[in-house]
């Protein structure tokens, strides 16, 4: 990504905050850039592809800090953890708050998957390969297959994003997310250290494709024409 192309998701990224996604225009976000609208179609084929760029980038900082998180203790790698970073990571940006809160105000269609965006399959798909890996090294149960697992997962996370007020801090509410997690779809002993030892660089190069698959997607401009 150019430094224009910074300079425009940066832009973009400030008026939907301010203004939320249904008013903000691509004559505003050229304005706000310093630059012409035609150039920001040079970067990005649409209006819709600009704003799921952006989220995309937001991605990329999540997934950046959770393998920061698994370099540093390997325990970071078992799901239960995983979703805790996740939830504190959020709610340090504003964007992928709005966007796990599903935010109609700040990101409207979007908050619900757009066709146009490709990262919730992606997500899908690395997250039913992480819980098959795990399972394999017996850090989740198996007493429920692997969609069953996920919807479960999905269906916690969703709630604690959802309900408000949250508990007394981010942290507070995050090991909340954590134990319930933990109880639905983990075994209830401590992980094993071999077991982490061994799992943690298969959950690294799992989130190192993903992330070039994110970033990918910006440098190339995929997306509706």
């Amino acid at each position: 990504m150019s430094d224009r192309g910074e300079r425009i998701l940066d832009a973009a990224a400030d008026l939907v905050l301010r203004w939320g996604y249904k008013r903000v225009t691509i004559e505003e976000v050229a304005k706000r850039a310093g630059i012409g609208k035609g150039t920001v179609y040079l970067h990005f084929r649409s209006r819709t592809w600009l704003f799921v760029c952006v989220l995309i980038r937001e991605s990329l900082g999540l997934v950046d800090e959770l393998t920061a998180a698994v370099r540093r203790d390997p325990t970071a790698a078992v799901i239960a953890e995983q979703v805790r970073l996740t939830y504190l990571e959020v709610q340090r940006r504003p964007l992928l708050r709005a966007l796990f809160a599903r935010d109609d105000d700040v990101l409207g269609e979007l908050a619900h998957g757009s066709d146009a965006d490709p990262v919730h399959a992606w997500r899908g798909e690395l997250a039913a390969d992480l819980f098959r890996l795990l399972r394999e090294h017996g850090l989740m149960r198996t007493d429920l297959d692997v969609p069953t697992q996920m919807y479960v997962v999905g269906a916690v996370q969703t709630g604690f994003y959802l309900q408000q007020p949250a508990l007394g801090s981010p942290e507070e509410t995050a090991a909340a997310l954590h134990h319930t997690v933990h109880a639905a779809v983990e075994p209830p002993t401590a992980p094993d250290p071999v077991a982490l030892a061994a799992v943690a660089p298969a959950v690294l190069a799992r989130y190192e494709r993903f992330r070039a698959t994110l970033a990918a997607a910006i440098s190339t401009q995929r997306g509706p024409a």
